[in-house]
């Protein structure tokens, strides 16, 4: 028999509630990702590197992943697994003009490896490293969370092993734990919770309808009421309207802060387009400090939903 504890595990009962995660992606235009061996503390930023990092103000999200003995590292980058090096792995995505990411692998001397790491980001030397390849971050912080450290791994391990020639690795925290396993793909920039292997399957694939309610957290380009309205742009144009290219958006917050007001143009395939949308909280759930019950929870979240929408193109 389950324990109690074991009911109310936050992302389970989360899930159980049928919350849905848009709206809750970080947004963020450039990732710094650096190899470092677990185990990682609560909080990622008590690590020294981390914590000179963020006294620079990069404006990035710092991430830690796990060494290239769980991940896989291709073409002109192989030998950041193989050992043939002296230095730290570390790898940079910027968000493109096209609204993607354009991602360089580098190794940084340990050394002044925090100069190393500030040079790149500022300098943004367009002759080091090598170019990314595709990969898949998934949160498996287990010291932060342990739905994210038993669901995250988990998967992690099995994506690893059905994709091999995709670079799959094990991040510090993503944010919003109770949409564990939670995770980003790139260089497209979104973000993704309530992960399974049959769901990152299909997102990995773009095959079939993109399974976006339910595990759809919001694009890291838009705010968090323009995730939504862009997540039924998504919906309504399929996989296709990856291949589109957001050119402006603005939010109008109600002064209760419960809902938004959010415009969106677009360009791409299917010609200019712009969306009109009211973004709403449709209701508050509690967030589970994980293994007691809801009535512990020391703060809420909105679940956010569209409540109206229009549409104009020029088809």
């Amino acid at each position: 028999m389950a324990s109690a504890g074991a009911s109310f595990r936050c992302a389970p009962w989360t899930r159980a509630q049928g919350a849905d995660p848009i709206g809750t992606a970080l947004v963020c235009d450039l990732f710094v990702l650096i190899e470092t061996p677990p185990p990682w503390p609560e909080e990622i930023g008590d690590l020294p590197l981390f914590a000179e990092l963020g006294r620079r103000g990069l404006g990035a999200r710092l991430l830690a992943v796990r060494p290239p003995a769980d991940a896989v590292v291709s073409g002109a980058a192989a030998e950041l697994v193989a050992g043939v090096r002296a230095g730290v792995g570390v790898t940079i995505w910027r968000r493109s003009a096209a609204g993607g990411f354009t991602g360089t692998d580098h190794v940084v001397p340990d050394e002044h490896l925090a100069d190393g790491i500030t040079r790149l980001v500022r300098e943004a030397p367009a002759d080091e490293g090598w170019p990314a390849p595709p990969e898949v971050l998934l949160c498996g912080h287990g010291s932060r969370d342990s739905c994210c450290g038993r669901l995250g791994t988990r998967l992690a391990l099995d994506a690893a092993a059905d994709w091999p020639d995709l670079r799959v690795r094990r991040c510090s925290h993503t944010g919003g734990h109770r949409f564990a396993p939670t995770g980003f793909t790139l260089p497209d920039g979104l973000a993704w919770g309530f992960l399974d292997a049959e769901t990152l399957d299909t997102i990995l694939r773009r095959d079939g309808k993109p399974p976006l309610r339910g595990h759809y957290r919001g694009t890291t380009a838009l705010d968090m009421w323009a995730q939504v309205t862009e997540s039924a742009l998504f919906e309504r144009f399929g996989w296709s309207w990856l291949d589109h290219r957001i050119t402006s958006v603005s939010t109008q917050v109600a002064p209760d802060r419960r809902s938004a007001d959010v415009r969106l143009a677009w360009d791409g395939p299917s010609g200019p387009g712009l969306a009109e949308s009211t973004v709403e909280n449709s209701r508050t759930i509690p967030v589970l400090v994980c293994g007691e019950p809801p009535e512990n929870a020391k703060k809420a979240a909105p679940e956010k939903a569209l409540r109206t929408l229009t549409i104009h193109t020029s088809g």
